[in-house]
């Protein structure tokens, strides 16, 4: 994210709900929120791949009983 400008749809739209007057007092805490939501994503998804790699590692072939 570069500039800190809002990249998901649903950052964007909660922005844009709220009245003009009130986004500028809002919109850094909106990209906070927005890079934090991002960051745990990102978390969930290489724990996601670091899981099914060690299961793959340490399957049992089939046959092999």
């Amino acid at each position: 994210m570069r500039n800190n400008q809002l990249v998901t749809p649903f950052w964007k739209n909660a922005l844009k709900s709220l009245p003009a007057e009130l986004r500028p007092r809002y919109v850094h805490e909106m990209e906070a929120a927005e890079r934090w939501e991002l960051r745990i994503q990102a978390l969930i998804e290489a724990g996601s791949r670091a899981k099914s790699a060690l299961a793959r590692m340490f399957q049992t072939p089939r046959g092999a009983h």
